[in-house]
This record gives C-alpha cells, sequence and structure tokens, in this order.
C-alpha cells in the first residue's frame, strides 16, 4: 500500500479530540480473544494515539487489509478491538484528507497569486512573453511542420514566409488562425474575443495596424492567457474550499456520535451517492480510492495552469547575464587607468569631507562646550581696555596741565571718564572752539579735539566688543549651522547604504515584503469572510459560516500560521502570541463574533510590529 502525505500540525491538532479513544476492556462471560489476534490488536490501538502518526495508520490499515474478517468474529472482544481500530484509523484518514486538501488549496491560491502579480504590471506580462518565446515558438513549428504534412506539401523555407504562412492559417473576423492558437494556446477554448482578428480596414492605415498587432496584440493576449489561468485556478481553488468546509463541518459531527461516521467521509471525498457499507469497507475504499485517485487527479489538473517551469523563467538571465558581465569585466580592464584615479579622487574627496567637513567641525563643537568660547571674535578684551587707558590718561592729562584740578578731582574725572563721560573735556572744546585760530596755535584745541578722537574709537571698539559677545552667545549654535549639510549628508548616504544591503542581503526583520504582503491579504480575507452576511437555513439566518467561507477560512489561517511559523524570530513573545491568535481563529468553537475580535486584536497588535499598512500599497 503506498504512504500518502504526512499530516500538518494543524490537521493533527483539529483532529486530536477525535483520536482520544480508550481501549475496550474485557467483560465477564466473554471468550477471551485469540492471544495473537488481541494482542497485534492492541498494540495497533496504541500506537493510535494523538497525534496520529500516518506511518502508525498505515500499518493499521495494512493489517486490517490483510487480516481475514474471520479473524475477529469468533469474539466479541475481537470485535470491539476491530471497531476501535478502523474508528482510530477512520480519524487518521479524515485528518490525512483535511491535510492534502488543505495543502492542495494552498499550492492552487500560490499559483493564482503568481499569475495575478504577472498580470498586474505590464512589465511583467512582457518578460513573461520573453521567458515563454521558446515554448511558444516550438509550439508555433510543430503546427507548421504538422499542417504542411496533413496537405502533402514539402517542408521548404518558403512555407514560413509572411505569405504562405497566411495562406496556410486563415483567420477570421473573431476567431484567430491554428497559427496564433498555437502561440496562444488559451485561445483553443475561447469562443469570443476581445480583439478583432480581420485585416485593417480602408480606414485604418495598414502601417499603424501593423504597428498595433506588432507592439500590444501579443501582449493584450499574453495578460488575457494569464487572466484565463488565474481564473481557473481561483475556480479550482473555490471548489478545494467547499470540500474542505464539509471536512471540517464534520468534526461537529463526529464529536457528537460514539463512532467516526465514515460513510459522510466517504460521501465528501467522492461527491456521489454512497453504497451501504460497514465501516471497514469505508475506510479501506478511502485509503485505497478515493485519495490516491483525488491525489493523481489533482496533479493532473494543476500540470495545465501551473507556472512555467524555472529553466523557462530563468533561460533570459542565463542567456544575457554572461555576455554582459563579458562586455563589463572587459570595459572595466580597458578603462582602469582611468578608474584608478577615479578611485583615487573619490578617496581624496571623502576623505577631504570627512576631515574639512566632519570631524574638524565636530571638533571644534566640542572645542566649544569645553572651553565656552573666551577667546574674541572680533575684537580682544584687552585692546578695548588698552584704548579705554589711554583716553584716561589724555583727558586726566589735559584737566592736570589746563584745568588745575586737584587730586580728588582727578579721580573723580577717572570715574566719569570710566562710564564714558567727558563733560570736561568738552567744555574745554567749547571755549577753545571759539577762538579755533588762536586756540589752535596756543590754546588746547588740538588736544581736546585728539581726545575726541580717542573717545570715538573707545565707543567702536566697545560697540564691537557688544557684537562679540552677541557672536560668542551663539557660537554653539553657528557651529552646528556648519556641521548640519554634512550630518544630513551622512545620514542620507547611511540610510541608502542600509536599504540596499538589507534589501540585497537580508530578508528583513519579519520576512521580505512579498511574504508580509500574503499574510496582509489573509487577515483581509478572514476579516471579509467574518463580516460577510450569514447564510440563511431554511430562511433563517444562521451564524455559523457556509462551507465555502469555513474553507477559505481555513486556507487564510493556514497561510498565516505558515508566515509566522517561517519569518517570526524563534521562541518569541511576537510569534508565541501571532500563533496563539491563529489557533483561536482556526478552533471551529468559537462563535463568529469572537473571531472578528481576535481579527481586530491582531490588526492592532501585530500589524504596526510587521508593517502591514507600509507593504498594502505593493
Amino acid at each position: 500500500m503506498s504512504r500518502l502525505r504526512l499530516t500538518s500540525s494543524f490537521a493533527s491538532q483539529f483532529t486530536r479530540p477525535l483520536s482520544v479513544t480508550r481501549l475496550p476492556t474485557p467483560e465477564p462471560g466473554l471468550v477471551d480473544a485469540p492471544a495473537e489476534n488481541a494482542e497485534a490488536l492492541r498494540s495497533l490501538l496504541a500506537s493510535l494515539k494523538p497525534p496520529l502518526s500516518p506511518s502508525a495508520v498505515d500499518d493499521a490499515l495494512e493489517y486490517l487489509a490483510t487480516s481475514s474478517t474471520t479473524a475477529f468474529a469468533e469474539d466479541a472482544q475481537s470485535r470491539a478491538l476491530r471497531d476501535a481500530l478502523v474508528n482510530q484509523v477512520a480519524v487518521g484518514l479524515y485528518s490525512r484528507s483535511l491535510d492534502e486538501y488543505l495543502h492542495e488549496a494552498t499550492e492552487i491560491e500560490a499559483e493564482a497569486d503568481w499569475w495575478s502579480n504577472v498580470e498586474r504590471s505590464q512589465l511583467n506580462v512582457l518578460v513573461f512573453l520573453i521567458q515563454t518565446l521558446p515554448e511558444r515558438l516550438t509550439r508555433v513549428f510543430r503546427t507548421i511542420v504538422e499542417t504542411t504534412r496533413a496537405q502533402h506539401m514539402p517542408l521548404q523555407l518558403s512555407v514560413f514566409s509572411p505569405s504562405s504562412l497566411l495562406r496556410l492559417f486563415p483567420s477570421t473576423a473573431f476567431q484567430p488562425s491554428a497559427l496564433t492558437r498555437a502561440f496562444f494556446p488559451h485561445l483553443e477554448n475561447e469562443q469570443t474575443l476581445s480583439v478583432v482578428w480581420s485585416r485593417p480596414s480602408s480606414r485604418t492605415p495598414r502601417f499603424l495596424h501593423s504597428i498595433w498587432s506588432a507592439l500590444f496584440l501579443p501582449l493584450h493576449l499574453t495578460r488575457e492567457e494569464c487572466r484565463i489561468k488565474r481564473r481557473q485556478l481561483e475556480h479550482m481553488r473555490d471548489r478545494r474550499a467547499e470540500q474542505l468546509g464539509r471536512l471540517a463541518d464534520l468534526r461537529t459531527v463526529a464529536s457528537a456520535s460514539q463512532t467516526f461516521p465514515s460513510t459522510r467521509l466517504t460521501a465528501i471525498l467522492s461527491e456521489l451517492p454512497v453504497e451501504p457499507l460497514d465501516d471497514l469497507q469505508h475506510v479501506q475504499h478511502i485509503s485505497s480510492m478515493l485519495i490516491p485517485n483525488h491525489i493523481e487527479a489533482h496533479g493532473a489538473e494543476l500540470a495545465q495552469l501551473r507556472r512555467p517551469s524555472r529553466l523557462s523563467l530563468m533561460w533570459p538571465k542565463l542567456l544575457l547575464y554572461p555576455p554582459l558581465a563579458l562586455l563589463a569585466v572587459r570595459s572595466l580592464y580597458n578603462s582602469r587607468a582611468s578608474l584608478t584615479q577615479m578611485a583615487l579622487d573619490t578617496k581624496e574627496t571623502i576623505q577631504g569631507f570627512i576631515k574639512n567637513s566632519l570631524v574638524d567641525p565636530i571638533k571644534e563643537v566640542l572645542k566649544t562646550v569645553r572651553t565656552g568660547g573666551e577667546d574674541g571674535v572680533i575684537v580682544r578684551r584687552e585692546g578695548v581696555m588698552a584704548d579705554l587707558d589711554s583716553l584716561e590718561r589724555m583727558a586726566l592729562s589735559l584737566a592736570r596741565d589746563h584745568l588745575n584740578y586737584t587730586t580728588a578731582q582727578l579721580d573723580d574725572l577717572s570715574k566719569q571718564i570710566r562710564v564714558g563721560d567727558l563733560t570736561p573735556v568738552l567744555q574745554l572744546y567749547e571755549e577753545d572752539i571759539k577762538r579755533p585760530v588762536k586756540s589752535a596755535l596756543t590754546g588746547t584745541l588740538l588736544r581736546s579735539l585728539f581726545i575726541q578722537v580717542q573717545k570715538a574709537k573707545v565707543d567702536i571698539d566697545q560697540a564691537l566688543s557688544g557684537i562679540d559677545k552677541l557672536l560668542k552667545s551663539q557660537e554653539l549654535t553657528f557651529a552646528f549651522v556648519g556641521l548640519a549639510p554634512a550630518l544630513v549628508i551622512v545620514g542620507l548616504a547611511s540610510s541608502y547604504v542600509s536599504r540596499v544591503s538589507r534589501g540585497l542581503f537580508d530578508r528583513g526583520k519579519f520576512g521580505r515584503s512579498k511574504k508580509r504582503v500574503v499574510a496582509w491579504g489573509a487577515m483581509r480575507r478572514i476579516e471579509r469572510l467574518l463580516v460577510s452576511p450569514p447564510p440563511r437555513v431554511h430562511g433563517v439566518k444562521s451564524s455559523a459560516l457556509s462551507d465555502h467561507a469555513t474553507g477559505m477560512l481555513l486556507i487564510s489561517v493556514t497561510r498565516l500560521r505558515a508566515y509566522a511559523e517561517a519569518n517570526l524570530p524563534a521562541n518569541s513573545r511576537l510569534r508565541d502570541g501571532f500563533l496563539e491568535d491563529v489557533g483561536d481563529l482556526e478552533d471551529p468553537a468559537m462563535p463568529r463574533e469572537e473571531k472578528l475580535r481576535v481579527v481586530e486584536r491582531m490588526w492592532r497588535f501585530w500589524g504596526p510590529e510587521l508593517g502591514w499598512s507600509s507593504v498594502a500599497a505593493l
């Protein structure tokens, strides 16, 4: 018997309450079962404990298939053991079916998302057309060869001329030719087309129509191909979700029953009326026919809708990158002298920027903070004091020689000069100016005039000293203003380098943006399903979700769990809390309103941390 897929963690946890079974105890008055049968059955039942091991389920299936039914008909104890074993195997197959349908649905949705991403961008459509060009040209060549052989024509180079191809593969207004259908296989099943295939009308210039056909028509048809495959995959996913919802609802029925309803499981998997069989026959039919046939049919159906192979997607890079790399290396080698000089200039520029615009200004800032700016900026304090002392000596000398001041008067005049009061000198100047010529020759006019010149110089020095104090008070501000452009440049460069390095060498703190987009889409779908109008059962609104909604909810929750297990830090509060909320959404017993509260909590707690608002626009 072929081994089937392993069960997922979700299926194991989902079916755990159904797999908790007590071994039957011997009843008085019953004939003891044969030792070999009883021991084998008890050993198999003991191995089928939650979480159910797939290998244990397969071993039980092999034992039930090889053992004859008469071996269990001798006594009631053997029949009880066999029934318990069949029930546990049915639970294991139920878990396996859940896992299989869930795996298929998530696989289908991943393929649909890939086609959606290609369809969303015109550039992606062009790249996809180039990537699949060899396969398309191969189909076209095969079609030409088959057509020429069917018409008993010799295969010559002239057959591949445009005129010969138009005669061999004519097209109508709304039906493309066989050659076009070979290039775009999705046109085989299209009844109507959104583009006109006829030749250009008299009102449309042939040249413009040819340009439109050569440039835009292939892109349009390629996008249509992506759209058709995406829709087929979504329809396929919806069917899986419908069956997955029915399988999930079966747990409620199984929880209320003493034995697992194998008949209903067979009906869900086969989607056909079920013949009246016993549980053992149903289990054997599910394990040997329904699940393997479904896996094979799924693979055949999905093979036509999968994305191209990795080699098909990579061949343009494999073809273009080596020559481009060779040209780049050759160009760099030929320009090694200029590149060396450029590197040296760049090095000197960076060193000069760091030293002159960053390091030296920082040293000046630190010096200003440490010393407080003791030195003058415009004038020095000693120079101002020297000019003031010179003015004082000149005024005192004039007062002593011509005004005959006493020592006390000279002391008072000295104090007046310190505060800028030169009234005695000015009075003497006023008297001398009345007789300017005589005073200039024999009097004190020139001395008083020179004293006023010295007073003007002192006033200018004091004004400059005030400006100097103002500048010193803002010296730290000026130092930071001079440093700010360099800091801005360094900050922008560091941010750019960090962003580039994170994009090239790091997958992000919580996964790449594409992974977070998947989680964001799953969260949005879960909330949309939970707020959707409830279905009506016999004209009455039901609080339960429909089968399709239940299946889609499980698919979305599984994608959230896969994202958390692969991208969130292990053993962190973030991951543990996220998985706890995912487990609440997986719980079929939790009402819809409670699940909506869980969704709100996840948006509130994990949305900002995982950056869902920033990746929503991708």
